[in-house]
């Protein structure tokens, strides 16, 4: 994965579509579109230069890259929670 500066916004959308495997519940969840989620995953994707799902029929699934994504992402999110308690 190439490292780039990346914006909170797209990690936590990633995040939320890692969880629930579909970007239109997130879309739902988060009131924005469908197309607003996936525009910011492919967005991410570019980024990192990096494919993080496979879309099929089940959803999104995490590929490997995505795997490894993830436990970063969840520290970042577990940091700023932490931050925003302290």
């Amino acid at each position: 994965m190439h490292k780039g500066s990346i914006e909170w916004t797209d990690i936590q959308f990633f995040i939320a579509v890692a969880r629930s495997h579909s970007a239109r519940s997130v879309a739902e969840d988060l009131g924005v579109s469908h197309s607003t989620v996936s525009r910011r995953i492919d967005a991410l994707e570019e980024r990192l230069q990096a494919r993080l799902f496979y879309r099929n029929s089940k959803g999104y699934q995490l590929t490997e890259d995505g795997e490894a994504m993830l436990g970063y992402a969840k520290s970042a999110e577990h940091g700023t929670e932490a931050l925003a308690g302290w």
